[in-house]
């Protein structure tokens, strides 16, 4: 990282003038301990300045990491928990209900303390527990409820973040700031300056009458409701032991504690990453073990020793099932809301126009996000410079960063698949690389038109959200199953088959398409040029290549300019919105639109050289021969590049049944003698009367 990541975040820049910086990080570091992950925010907010759920500790260690963080100009926050070795906080509103809890636990007056504007926030060590320790005290000696057992976000030693009337606790993936400038106006202040006190959670005292969400009435509450509900979690016999589980209550515990769905279409579970923002797919043998966890927790803490014994793999399948009928979603993430998912956060396109930038939400359903932050300033100089501008035409620049909005928004709106063609080393190639990554590997798939007319190939495309084929033949929607891309982007639905899996997967066509070749494509076309015309769109690299080759461009660029990439994505999606609105489709210049119909043109070129130089005569013939000498001159005429031999004889009979209905005979005479293949009844248009037939 640079300080460049930081820089206009908060409208300023960090410095690096060399002053002294305002604050001394070393102090601060010995404070909380070297382990602390710190994270500098936007000042005066909450907001964070970098990217740090997925930043390893190891990141934040940098010159210019620690520069920004001890400039001055940044708020500072520690991301809690396991992340900083255990540090956690309790944040009282109020000061009277911080004096109550330093009351029963004394010990805690020593441990570091900080104030914004009211109360105070205690700052604490979470020792890991015992393995023995089966349960949790609280200030009334009351055991844990079976089915509310301390239970942290990947650990046992706390539980996860919570907020009460009297205090606010925060753990596992929180932020609290420590130093800067408080939203209200005020400054953070550090009013007990020692380290903070190193405990177990189970050490910790609470005052009387205060209600804990993992053992106090509020919890009890909620297990009384689970099991009024579902019914009891386990039954005993006489002697107390337990002698069976109730599948369903297990199962709502399950949905209860994960944000998670199962989409009977897909037969998928999901489960929501907080920190991701994505609804990702988790398997029923990872939702069992996790079952199975809670099930041995609770019967330790509630020393019911004999429920361990109904963990087996028939009553956990049973569990599993009734988990499908309690969190069924149907059709969750059929519709596409106007957003795009970014590294840190979610960018939301109103029908008004308006865009905002945001946090993310478990109600937009999304499942793809760009591995790139978003960042409001950055630019891409050399992108543009010296992989797009030098490339094309002006012209197809534009339509190139609108289609790049378009895969990064994931969603294939106008329902047209790009075609990349021309200048070998043109830097093609590098311009699709790029877009993969920007859109992300994970929603990526290799497209095959080979292959679309097997079984199983569109079911490798769930969950994908752009298809790309690299540097294909000329051939490549020649192919049997070419004619299937009008169905991956025209919003058809599709029945895909998966290998070994009964039934099949319904999913929708509204993947975006790109294609890069050498060579001009040609189509297999079958009658339908109309449908292809409103399915295409062309950019065609003219220019000579460059002198100079850059090993390995694209991972440069995307290293040193990856959130300035993603940005020029998004002011093409902009306009596309803007275009989308007027006419819902792409606004395409004379010469983009004459590039589809010039393909068209060529691809269909039999069926046109058979309209234009080919008539119907009672009393002649013509040979396959001649046909295709004739063919390939009036392809030549036209600057096009002829279909192979092995297709036009395969193609021919056809045509001439449809248009002269004869059929192929095997006995014209030339030279004398009568061995020759071909058609009676037709022959060719002389030169002197031949008149053009416009394609279709």
């Amino acid at each position: 990282m640079d300080t460049d990541d930081l820089q206009n975040v908060s409208g300023e820049s960090p410095n690096t003038t060399g002053e002294t910086p305002v604050l001394p990080l070393e102090k601060l570091t010995g404070l909380l301990g070297a382990d602390a992950f710190l994270v500098p925010c936007v000042r005066g907010t909450k907001m964070p300045a970098v990217t740090y759920t997925q930043r390893p500790f190891e990141a934040t260690q940098t010159p210019a990491y620690r520069h920004a963080l001890a400039s001055g100009e940044f708020n500072i926050a520690v991301y809690l928990g396991q992340m900083s070795g255990g540090l956690c906080a309790l944040d009282f509103d109020h000061d009277e209900d911080l004096a109550a809890f330093l009351a029963v636990n004394p010990a805690l007056a020593a441990t570091t303390r900080s104030r914004g504007s009211r109360g105070g926030m205690v700052w604490l060590r979470i020792k890991p527990r015992q393995k023995d320790e089966c349960r949790m005290k609280n200030g009334n000696e009351g055991h844990l409820t079976p089915a509310l057992s301390p239970k942290g976000g990947e650990g046992e030693d706390f539980p996860p973040s919570c907020t009460t009337k009297h205090f606010e606790w925060r753990a596992n993936g929180r932020l609290s700031t420590i130093f800067g400038r408080h939203p209200k106006g005020m400054d953070y202040t550090v009013t007990v300056c020692n380290q903070p006190v190193a405990v177990t959670f189970a050490e910790l005292q609470w005052p009387d009458g205060w209600d804990l969400p993992w053992v106090g009435a509020a919890g009890r509450e909620a297990a009384e409701a689970l099991a009024r509900e579902y019914g009891q979690p386990f039954y005993t016999n006489k002697d107390g032991k337990v002698n069976g589980i109730n599948e369903r209550y297990w199962a709502a515990l399950y949905a209860r504690e994960n944000r998670v769905l199962f989409d009977p279409d897909e037969r998928n579970f999901y489960r929501y990453a907080a920190e991701t923002g994505l609804w990702e797919t988790i398997t029923p043998e990872s939702i069992r073990e996790v079952i199975s966890g809670r099930i041995l927790e609770i019967s330790r803490t509630s020393q019911q020793f004999t429920l361990e014994i109904q963990i087996t793999q028939t009553r956990l399948n049973a569990v599993v099932s009734a988990l499908k009928g309690i969190v069924e979603k149907r059709g969750a993430f059929k519709v596409k809301q106007r957003f795009i998912h970014v590294a840190n956060g979610v960018i939301r396109f109103a029908d008004d126009g308006d865009i905002q930038f945001g946090g993310f939400s478990p109600e937009d359903f999304s499942r793809n996000r760009s591995p790139f932050d978003f960042q409001p300033d950055a630019d891409c100089p050399r992108f543009l410079n010296e992989l797009i501008l030098p490339a094309v035409e002006p012209d197809d620049a534009d339509l190139l960063q609108r289609w790049a909005g378009l895969a990064l928004f994931g969603y294939n709106l106008p329902q047209r698949f790009l075609i990349v063609d021309g200048t070998p080393n043109g830097g093609k190639g590098t311009l699709v690389r790029i877009i993969h990554a920007l859109v992300g590997a994970m929603n990526t798939y290799q497209l095959r038109t080979e292959c679309l007319q097997e079984r199983f190939e569109t079911y490798r495309y769930r969950g994908k959200t752009l298809l790309i084929g690299p540097d294909v033949r000329g051939d490549f929607l020649m192919e049997r199953g070419a004619s299937m891309l009008k169905v991956l982007v025209g919003g058809d639905p599709i029945s895909a088959e998966g290998k070994g899996l009964n039934g099949d997967f319904q999913m929708f066509g509204t993947f975006n398409i790109v294609v890069t070749c050498n060579s001009r494509l040609r189509l297999r076309l079958e009658g339908d040029a109309g449908a292809w015309r409103r399915r295409l769109l062309i950019v065609r690299y003219e220019k000579p290549a460059p002198a100079k080759r850059v090993l390995d461009f694209d991972h440069v660029l995307l290293r040193d300019e990856g959130s300035g990439i993603l940005r020029w994505a998004l002011a093409g999606f902009v306009k596309l919105q803007t275009e989308f609105a007027d006419t819902g489709d792409f606004a395409l210049t004379d010469a983009q639109r004459e590039r589809v119909d010039s393909l068209l043109a060529e691809s269909d070129s039999l069926r046109l050289f058979v309209q234009a130089q080919l008539e119907r005569h009672e009393f002649d013939n013509v040979t396959s021969a001649e046909i295709s000498q004739a063919y390939a001159e009036f392809c030549a005429d036209n600057g096009w590049n002829a279909l192979p031999t092995s297709v036009v004889e395969r193609t021919l009979p056809d045509l001439l049944l449809e248009f002269f209905h004869v059929t192929k005979s095997n006995d014209i005479e030339r030279n004398g003698k009568k061995s020759n293949r071909g058609w009676r009844r037709v022959r060719l248009i002389a030169p002197s009367t031949f008149q053009p037939v416009e394609g279709e």
